[in-house]
């Protein structure tokens, strides 16, 4: 992260941190002074500014240092070109790594709903269940069925990477969620990759819990064994800057991993809390084995405080019932959209910028149903709002 992002940053870490802190130490805001959603209180507001985005992404070929950063509003369609688009019989597919949690689900939602804007038929979506060899099946199955394009986040950026390729040498448009395989070149082995800043996520969240740690104690970051993809290492890269400002954190090496499923994420946090007594704090890669961090320190009878990256019904219970601290939230609908958008301007032949970036948002309990509306694009359900018990904005 450059110097110039290290300064937005702290912009926004300056005055929502602050915040956090009186949070933190007790400031509570009054439930018969503000009141969701008509009455916000100010701090609640504040934590909704959209995280800053880095100014670049992912190296990849041809883009040692990364590509920079676009917005997706850097993609527009004329009405001639809509309509060619409703014409132009296309199909599209998608193969996603999961589906068990909020993020997958609601990025294929606004890939569906911004793949139907533009007339485009979406013939299939599969699910690897985390497992890179599964997911190459699917590709090859995909594959076949000869879509005009297939959108698809990579588990394994090493061996997925002459699968994709075969693919895009038969003519089948290629756009890749957060992550690029290994040795893939935008504007010919693949048309876009769309993401959020997740170093910026992982910061965010990580400093919060190290401000409420008082600075001090041991941490950890679970992550997954396919932790070589990009998003994944962004957020742990973004984890440890955020634990290097703080001369009393410590981590604990190695950290602890899992394969990609909730047992696992599970058994590994069980495992690192019990060879740690002393463990203060947990840094998880997303939301759902978040879940299942702060479920194993409750059956182990444990205090711990748990930040993680993704925002979700399940997720937000735990944020409104204390056992998740702080979340970095991408907006996966929203990203959903941009990907879909990205996939029809390379259908009618425009240039797509080889990185595009949505900005994502700081989540704590006190802005917890203003950004879950605003993540899923709806209200936010009555089992987060009865969890928030009216301190939640």
């Amino acid at each position: 992260m450059n110097e110039k992002v290290k300064k937005k940053l702290h912009k926004l870490s300056g005055f929502s941190l602050c915040l956090l802190m009186s949070v933190a130490l007790g400031t509570s805001v009054s439930a018969e002074t503000y009141k969701w959603p008509d009455n916000i209180p100010p701090e609640a507001t504040a934590l909704m500014e959209p995280m800053p985005l880095s100014p670049r992404g992912q190296a990849v070929v041809g883009h040692p240092n990364g590509p920079v950063a676009s917005s997706p509003n850097a993609i527009a369609f004329s009405a001639e070109e809509l309509q060619k688009l409703k014409d132009g019989n296309f199909t599209a597919a998608i193969s996603m790594n999961v589906m068990d949690a909020a993020w997958p689900q609601l990025q294929v939602a606004g890939i569906t709903a911004g793949l139907k804007q533009y007339g485009i038929d979406l013939v299939a979506v599969t699910e690897a269940k985390g497992q890179p060899a599964t997911q190459l099946n699917d590709l090859e199955q995909l594959a076949a069925r000869k879509p005009d394009v297939i959108l698809s986040i990579p588990i394994d950026p090493v061996s997925s990477s002459p699968v994709f390729k075969r693919i895009s040498s038969n003519g089948i448009k290629i756009v890749f969620i957060d992550n690029v395989p290994i040795e893939m070149a935008p504007g010919t082995d693949y048309v876009s990759v769309i993401a959020s800043d997740n170093e910026a996520l992982g910061y965010f969240s990580a400093k919060a819990m190290a401000e409420k740690m008082g600075g001090e104690g041991k941490v950890a970051i679970l992550t997954t064994v396919y932790n070589s993809a990009y998003v994944i290492v962004a957020r742990e890269a973004g984890a440890r800057k955020a634990f290097a400002e703080y001369p009393g954190i410590v981590e604990v090496n190695p950290s602890p991993r899992f394969p990609g499923t909730m047992p696992g994420a599970f058994a590994a946090s069980t495992a690192v809390l019990t060879a740690h007594s002393d463990l203060a704090g947990i840094f998880v890669v997303w939301d759902t084995p978040a879940i299942q961090a702060a479920n194993a320190a409750k059956t182990l009878g444990r205090e711990l405080l748990v930040a993680t990256v993704d925002l979700g019904e399940d997720s937000a219970v735990a944020v409104a019932n204390g056992e998740i601290y702080a979340i970095g939230a991408q907006r996966p609908y929203l990203q959903g959209l941009a990907e879909a958008k990205a996939a029809a301007a390379a259908l009618l032949g425009k240039e797509v910028p080889p990185y595009i970036s949505v900005a994502a948002l700081p989540v704590m309990k006190l802005n917890l149903l203003s950004a879950l509306q605003d993540v899923t694009q709806k209200a936010p359900p009555s089992s987060v709002v009865k969890s928030c018990n009216n301190e939640c904005f």
